[in-house]
Formats: structure tokens, sequence, C-alpha cells
């Protein structure tokens, strides 16, 4: 995959666009960071009528709706499409570290410690590969992250 691409302007802005879904999907597991820095909170406002989308199933029909109608729909250029697919991928990730924390962690007693420092790994995380592909966007370039990104080409490859 080329790091350069001929992205337009509104290619730019909407593959960018694309990453703020993993941002607001994180939400969950800035409990802590939030409780430390309430700034951080204060930065979330803007995004928290998306987090209440996300919850339960309006997530699952924002999923439906961005993968039919941009991931596959060839007729939107590929940069787009490869950046929603990799916030899609990104979006999936989060949701199975939450499966993993809620029926695993918060079930042993003792490990508090732990699952605070998984939740902030997640958090910020998702943070860093968000913010990065922002800024790849903003320049026109195809964001690089390892497994993640191989896999969205092959998807974005395949219409």
């Amino acid at each position: 995959m080329s790091s350069q691409s001929s992205a337009t302007a509104a290619d730019r802005f909407f593959g960018g666009l694309d990453y703020l879904l993993p941002i607001a999907d994180v939400y969950f597991f800035g409990v802590f960071v939030f409780e430390q820095f309430p700034i951080v909170r204060e930065l979330y406002t803007p995004l928290l009528p998306l987090v209440a989308i996300n919850n339960g199933f309006g997530g699952f029909i924002l999923f439906l709706g961005l993968y039919i109608g941009v991931a596959i729909n060839p007729r939107i250029s590929r940069f787009i499409r490869f950046n929603v697919i990799q916030a899609i991928l990104i979006g999936i990730l989060i949701s199975l570290c939450q499966l993993l924390l809620q029926y695993v962690f918060l079930k042993i007693p003792g490990i508090e410690v732990l699952t605070q420092v998984l939740m902030n790994t997640v958090f910020f995380g998702t943070l860093a590969m968000s913010g990065y592909g922002i800024g790849m966007s903003a320049v026109g370039k195809y964001t690089e992250i390892p497994q993640l990104s191989n896999t969205a080409q092959m998807q974005a490859d395949r219409y």
C-alpha cells in the first residue's frame, strides 16, 4: 500500500471523521481517567451524542450503515473506505476488550488495579490510534497500524 494517495480535501475530511467513532466507543474505558482529570471529560462533551447513539442498538445500526453505505460501496473513494473499515475494526477490538472486561476481569475479586490498568491502556491506546488516523488522513496518507491496516486494505480492495 502506498503511503501517499490522491485524496481530495473532502476525502481527507471524511477519512479523518471516521475515527471519531472509536473515540466515542472507548468512552466506557475512560472512567478512571475522567475521575483523575475532569478536563478530559469536558473534552468529550461534543462527542456525548455520538457516545449515546453508540450504546446498544444504535451502535449496531450505525455499524451497518457505515459498512453497507460506505465500506462496501465502490462509488466511495478507496481512501474513505479504507479509513471507515479501519475505524470499524478498532471499534470491534474495543467491543472485544469490553466483553473481556465485563465477563472476566470484573468477576475476579482483588484485581481492581489490573482492571484499571487494562481500562486505561485501552482508552489511551484507542485515543492514540484514532489521533494517528485523523492526523494521517488530514495529510492524505494511509494510516499504517499493524494488522489492522492489512485487514482494512484487503477489505477495501475487494470492492
